[in-house]
């Protein structure tokens, strides 16, 4: 097995291509498998060094694994932010097949880089990612607590050859099939969305924009940005807007113009005359479109501007050849249009170190007294 360590700064063509290749042979490869999205993370949202890790057996790569250091701690972790909802490794499928090949192929990534590591976190991992089915797949050992009583709670516990592993569900990840007659919207709130389509234009004429071309994005873009800080996150100091966060503004204007294939930014726009009343701002991988965010004129709110946008472009996915619309993140609206969800996990690694195994222990009983907690309320 080898194991090649690289920045992107030393991300030789060899490489970039060979990731671009598993990116391609991954059935359910997204955005933030993507070497530009890692990117962007590196030369924006981390103040620290961005590793990635190239697994590769046979003159075959395995697997991609991103890794940072952990200031004052003996861990890795893979790259966190607010702005990162959902987070991933990359791994061929044939890996993914074996979980031990699947474990092996991780502690050697983490191996490689040096031995002061206890241990690796990733957040934001979606219930339907490899490494996940590795870990519940791995029967002997795997002890999969009850759901608790506050509905989606799970945990994982187990071990392999390599280490001890331990996570727990965080949220809900939201998604649409729109290969499906069941796709939403239906009942009452297609009946409510009709009415309020109709209801908007006596404001003026409805049209929505679907801007890809690279020299309309950046016009489309300070629309979105106008859109997004609509409102309480755009107001005050503490404003939460991206376009009062320069580093944010850098990062999805980055998005914007990829230097690899496999990867489409795509801005999406409702107009009510000459206003921009809605906005989207998403990245398609072969055919899921995924919208990282979503906003909406507030001055509009009683026409639910962002309901109207997401209808159409649920209406048109099909012809445009998108099978999956995700959401990223389940937010308490989506409910109401009743999208496919499944969990996120944060997922801890532990190595066979004394200190490895006092953590993982010490994990295991926070675990305990929290669900204790929950039940005694």
């Amino acid at each position: 097995m080898n194991v090649e360590i690289a920045d992107f700064s030393t991300l030789n063509p060899t490489l970039l291509e060979a990731w671009l290749q598993l990116f391609e042979s991954a059935p359910d490869a997204r955005f933030y498998h993507h070497p530009h999205w890692l990117r962007s993370i590196a030369d924006h949202l981390t103040p620290g060094e961005l590793n990635i890790a190239f697994v590769s057996t046979e003159d075959q790569l395995r697997m991609v694994v991103p890794l940072c250091d952990s200031k004052g701690i003996r861990r890795r972790l893979h790259p966190t932010h607010d702005h990162l909802s959902l987070n991933d490794i990359l791994i061929n499928p044939a890996t993914s097949e074996n979980p031990q090949d699947l474990f092996t192929c991780i502690n050697a990534a983490l191996c490689e880089i040096g031995d002061t590591w206890v241990d690796w976190q990733i957040s934001n991992v979606p219930g339907n990612s490899a490494l996940i089915n590795a870990l519940t797949r791995t029967d002997q050992t795997l002890k999969e607590t009850e759901l608790s009583a506050t509905a989606n709670e799970q945990s994982i516990d187990c071990t392999d050859a390599t280490g001890n592993w331990q996570a727990k569900t965080t949220r809900q990840s939201a998604s649409f099939d729109c290969t499906s007659e069941a796709c939403p919207p239906h009942g009452k709130l297609k009946r409510n969305l009709r009415r309020l389509r109709k209801q908007m234009v006596d404001t003026g004429e409805l049209r929505v924009e679907q801007v890809t071309e690279p020299a309309q994005l950046a016009n489309a873009f300070e629309h979105f940005l106008k859109i997004e800080a609509s409102g309480w996150k755009g107001q005050g100091e503490d404003a939460t807007a991206i376009s009062a966060n320069p580093a944010l503004v850098s990062f999805y204007s980055a998005m914007l113009s990829p230097v690899d294939r496999g990867i489409t930014p795509e801005i999406n726009l409702l107009w009510s005359g000459k206003q921009c009343v809605a906005a989207q701002y998403g990245l398609r991988t072969d055919k899921c479109l995924s919208l990282l965010k979503i906003g909406y004129n507030e001055d509009f709110a009683r026409f639910s501007p962002g309901y109207l946008l997401l209808e159409s472009i649920l209406a048109d996915a099909q012809t445009r050849g998108i099978e999956t619309l995700s959401l990223v993140t389940s937010p308490p609206w989506a409910d109401r249009w009743h999208p496919d969800t499944v969990p996120v996990w944060h997922i801890y690694r532990y190595n066979n170190s004394t200190l490895g195994t006092a953590l993982q222990q010490f994990g295991r009983l926070k675990q305990v007294a929290k669900s204790r907690l929950r039940k005694a309320a």
